[in-house]
């Protein structure tokens, strides 16, 4: 009789737990490893091992990865075990990645494994299992379709979340000092030279850097940004699909959520033949993910040339010459992405696309191509539509007023943001989960039938739970992908006067005071962002819950509303 069948027939063993253990995590609460198989001299010869875990009094698990589970070696330690009094209770298989942090636990109890360094450039070339290690919990947050990874160092311990539709969920938990590892040497080794802030890590600091990742036959680029926190440092990765790989097809605007009205005007800000098309939003609101739609459209016919000049690219759009040129943090060295810019005009453009404006040189450029014929499609930070005039007109760009508020210079002014849309399957009736009062306010302040509200479950369903992603504390996470609600604002001349003259609040005010149809309809005209999230969750599309958080409650939006229509 084999060892395993003498265990499934101990009376003793009634407890015999099993599986595969795909991340660290999944491990049993242990106290110390015991051992590891094989030798140390003999481990850089095969990624095979088996480890025994003592996880409490009297239970011991043994854990192996797939090629040498139930192997002779495998039956050889389980056979000493038993002999020496220690039969295990837990078998399990695993990737060879738990294997690699367990290596840092050897002769270790759990309790202190966060403290016990693996340090030095030296480990990091010769091994590179820092590098495997950063790799991999970038791998989890790619998996679950994550815009980016935010990596939390706190104490003994790191926090691994991702921001998914949206919304940061948790999805892991590591000993500190193997993501310090992990971080050190993807920004020391990894990084792409002329992007890095600094020429090595130094979590005291807040760093920059560019590092190019493969993970299962894709490459991605992660743009790096650390800042130290009171009790450590955090790391936030955004997360874009290299070019060579990036094979997805573009979604139309519907598709990204825009409605009919908004289509329409954009549609023609697109066929005019001159001005700029000015996208607005936070960091991560899909700006260029809009711009790429309309791109996508303008190039179909193949009678223009059509140069992107991004940092770096993100889509593929046929028919569009993409220019991926970094930005260098480096002092001292002329920034590429600007000299690209420059030579933008000598290429004989019909209509180009700058990734963003954000300085003066940047915005210099921009000017230039549109005062002289070109039609130029661009992101800029701000918190509004009618906010990037101040943002281009600010000292942080400096464009003349005059010059910007004018009807040959301004062709369309977007702003937009993501919310995360309910799941269809598992969302349920606002009247179920909300306070009558706050329901009143929807009802009586914006004319929403209130019957057709829906909120988003807590705990999602087999549709859109993410695997991976730690449920237990959440609320209103039942959702399913995100859709954009944003202001579309075409500037009729009384609007460029108010704003040429500076009078911006009057500016806003005269935009809104062109609504003509209530908050539940989709014509946009007069509406900004938060009237569009507003006709979203009158749909049932989106949970007040999320438009609360990104707009505000809804009492605070009562002046506004009483200015305009009753």
């Amino acid at each position: 009789m084999t060892s395993m069948n003498k265990l499934s027939h101990n009376p003793q063993v009634t407890d015999m737990e099993i599986g595969h253990l795909q991340r660290a995590e999944d491990l049993p609460k242990f106290r110390a490893v015991l051992e590891m198989w094989p030798e140390e001299k003999s481990r850089a010869l095969s990624q095979e091992r088996i480890a025994v875990l003592d996880v409490q009094a009297n239970v011991i698990a043994m854990v192996a990865t797939l090629g040498v589970n139930l192997s002779s070696d495998w039956f050889h330690i389980l056979d000493r075990l038993e002999r020496d009094g220690k039969t295990p209770r837990m078998f399990f298989t695993a990737e060879p990645i738990v294997f690699e942090i367990l290596e840092y636990h050897i002769d270790t109890t759990h309790e202190e494994i966060a403290t016990k360094a693996v340090s030095g450039i030296d480990l990091i070339i010769a091994e590179s299992k820092p590098l495997n290690h950063f790799v991999d919990m970038v791998g989890r947050a790619i998996e679950i379709g994550a815009s980016d990874a935010h990596v939390e160092i706190r104490g003994d311990y790191a926090l691994l979340n991702a921001r998914v539709g949206g919304i940061v969920r948790r999805i892991g938990r590591y000993p500190a000092q193997i993501v310090i590892d992990a971080v050190s040497a993807a920004f020391t080794v990894q990084a792409e030279e002329l992007s890095r802030s600094d020429a090595a890590f130094n979590a005291r600091l807040p760093q920059q850097a560019m590092i190019p990742i493969r993970n299962k036959d894709r490459d991605y680029t992660l743009r790096y940004q650390s800042h130290p926190s009171v009790g450590g440092f955090d790391v936030v990765l955004r997360i874009l699909r290299s070019s060579a790989g990036s094979s997805s097809k573009v979604k139309t605007l519907p598709e990204l959520g825009y409605l009919p009205s908004q289509v329409e005007q954009l549609d023609l800000a697109m066929q005019s033949a001159w001005g700029g098309v000015f996208v607005a939003g936070v960091t991560g609101s899909g700006k260029t993910t809009t711009l790429n739609s309309m791109l996508s459209l303008m190039a179909a016919g193949g009678e223009r040339k059509i140069i992107s000049i991004e940092d770096p690219v993100e889509y593929i759009v046929p028919g569009v010459t993409h220019l991926s040129v970094q930005r260098t943090n480096a002092i001292g060295v002329e920034n590429p992405f600007l000299n690209a810019m420059r030579a933008f005009l000598r290429l004989d453009p019909d209509i180009g696309m700058f990734g963003e404006i954000r300085d003066l040189l940047s915005g210099e450029i921009a000017q230039a191509a549109i005062e002289t014929g070109h039609k130029i499609f661009t992101t800029v930070h701000a918190t509004s539509a009618l906010g990037i005039i101040s943002r281009l007109t600010s000292k942080m760009v400096g464009l003349d007023r005059q010059a910007v508020c004018n009807p040959e210079f301004l062709s369309i002014l977007v702003y937009q943001a993501l919310l995360p849309k309910n799941c269809p399957y598992c969302k349920t009736p606002a009247k179920l989960r909300l306070p009558a009062d706050e329901l009143t306010d929807y009802e009586t302040l914006f004319g929403l039938d209130v019957d057709q509200i829906m909120c988003a479950s807590d705990g999602g369903c087999a549709h859109c739970r993410i695997p991976g992603v730690d449920y237990s504390a959440l609320v209103h996470a039942g959702t399913r992908g995100v859709c954009v609600t944003a202001e579309v604002i075409t500037p009729d001349s009384a609007l460029l006067r108010l704003l040429v003259a500076e009078r911006d609040l009057d500016a806003r005010d005269y935009y809104r005071a062109t609504r003509v149809a209530p908050f539940d309809a989709p014509d946009m005209q007069g509406k900004d962002a938060w009237g569009h999230a507003l006709y979203s969750v009158a749909q049932g599309l989106i949970d007040p819950y999320y438009f609360k958080s990104t707009f505000g409650h809804p009492k605070g939006f009562r002046q506004i509303v009483q200015k305009g229509m009753p």
